[in-house]
């Protein structure tokens, strides 16, 4: 599917983000949806490579990440276990994805989403315990399979935590051909407002080092001194709620650019209908077909106050994986809706 009558698509980012983490993904199912990527004229995937559940990436120089870290999935029942994709799968998705016009960007989740990390590293979470919402008591850090968020941090006040940081950043960036890596940044509830400041000024800089360019959720959009051209993807709604809205007001004004994944339109794991047995909720409720076919990134645009249409880099489809478990999950919570999407992305307004 490309673009109406010709000519260039309308956004130069057209994605879709997969969750690998919550429920674990194998290299030929993501080779299968680069396929539908490229089909639709889309030019990115975003992989969200590690979450509470499961940390997917060998990284060489931290081998409990994965030995620990990759043991679970939502639900439990991983075979076999740990799961991840080693630098050669993760290099095969890369170059499978590049012959069909498609840049993998990879996703590590930091501070919060991090309790793949203290169960490889316990040494690492704040007084070496969690909490979990359904369990208030502290507990040592332990494999997680439910779907409950902002219950992980990493201690920020450690050496030790920018080493490990540090070490995984840097095998990502040779990992990876494209120009971006996105550093998540989102739902760290858990974690110190101003530690939280501090730490994504540091970790944006440092993936700028490593001659990357950083994305992160919309949440960073509150830290003032991020490196020129560190790229925000929102995901509030098409009607931002308060403080999202003024949040990326102030981003904006700084004159940067920003990824749109509204959530009540643009998620693929919200259910396409109340009675779909796949997806949550959350957003708003079910995300119709008429849903995701009738907004435009333009209605975003109008509601914050001093953004233009150049601020826009481009759009992106999120699908977290907290009730998908297979291929055929993947394509029946995608279509029709992404299709309605790839069109936004592609054609002329």
């Amino acid at each position: 599917m490309g673009v109406v009558g010709g000519g260039e698509p309308r956004f130069a980012w057209r994605g879709l983000m997969l969750d690998v983490a919550r429920h674990f993904h194998p290299v030929e199912t993501v080779l299968a949806v680069v396929d539908e990527l490229a089909a639709r004229g889309l030019n990115r995937l975003h992989l969200h490579l590690t979450d509470d559940q499961g940390w997917r990436i060998e990284i060489e120089s931290r081998p409990r990440l994965t030995e620990l870290g990759a043991a679970t999935q939502v639900g439990g029942g991983l075979e076999p276990s740990p799961a991840y994709f080693t630098k050669d799968d993760y290099r095969r998705i890369v170059a499978y994805a590049a012959e069909r016009g498609i840049t993998v960007v990879p996703e590590i989740d930091l501070p919060g989403h991090t309790n793949a990390v203290l169960v490889s590293y316990p040494e690492l979470a704040p007084a070496g315990v969690v909490y979990h919402e359904t369990k208030p008591e502290a507990l040592p850090p332990h494999p997680y399979e439910g779907i409950e968020v902002g219950f992980s941090t990493l201690s920020l006040g450690l050496d030790a935590t920018y080493d490990l940081v540090r070490d995984v950043l840097r095998e990502i960036a040779e990992l990876t051909p494209g120009e971006w890596i996105h550093i998540g940044g989102d739902e760290s509830l858990s974690t110190d407002p101003d530690e939280y400041a501090d730490f994504i000024r540091w970790v944006t800089a440092e993936v700028v080092a490593l001659g990357k360019t950083p994305i992160g959720w919309h949440e960073i959009t509150r830290v003032e001194g991020l490196p020129d051209g560190t790229i925000a993807q929102y995901w509030n709604f098409v009607e931002p709620e308060e403080p999202h809205g003024s949040h990326l007001a102030g981003w904006v004004a700084q004159g940067r650019q920003v990824i749109l994944s509204p959530a009540d339109v643009a998620y693929l794991d919200i259910k396409p209908h109340a009675d779909h047995p796949l997806g949550l909720v959350w957003a708003k409720g079910p995300t119709s077909l008429e849903d995701a076919a009738g907004w435009d990134p333009q209605d975003i645009v109008d509601a914050i106050p001093g953004m233009t249409p150049a601020h826009v880099l481009g759009v992106e489809a999120p699908m977290f994986t907290e009730t998908i478990a297979t291929l055929e999950d993947i394509r029946e919570m995608a279509f029709p809706r992404l299709d309605a999407l790839a069109r936004i992305m592609s054609e002329p307004r």
